[in-house]
């Protein structure tokens, strides 16, 4: 679960003043233009969900971005700034052979 998505979230587009006059319609439609972009930043701040499914979800914190959810033995957990994570890597080798002997 590293990738953030903005579905839903359109870009604010501000205004431009004509031939670069600044008059009162112009400041009107930037302060309308700057209010919808703080409504639509305050919108996704907050968010009430009364049922949540997560498939696919990773179960160890490395390798993931600050703010990334992963599972760690049944509890859900975010990756924070400073975290550390120790990544798991086990294998065996063989080479030749041993010869103990005993007197």
């Amino acid at each position: 679960m590293s990738h953030r998505s903005n579905v839903g979230l359109a870009r604010a587009k501000l205004p431009r003043p004509t031939a670069g006059i600044v008059d009162d319609r112009y400041v009107q439609q930037l302060v309308r233009a700057l209010e919808e972009l703080i409504d639509t930043v305050d919108a996704t701040q907050h968010r009430e969900v009364s049922d949540l499914t997560i498939t696919d979800i990773n179960t160890e914190g490395s390798h993931l971005r600050i703010g990334d959810v992963f599972e760690d033995s049944g509890i859900l957990k975010i990756v924070r700034a400073g975290d550390a994570f120790a990544g798991t890597l086990v294998g065996t080798s063989a080479v030749g052979t041993v010869t103990v002997l005993t007197p």
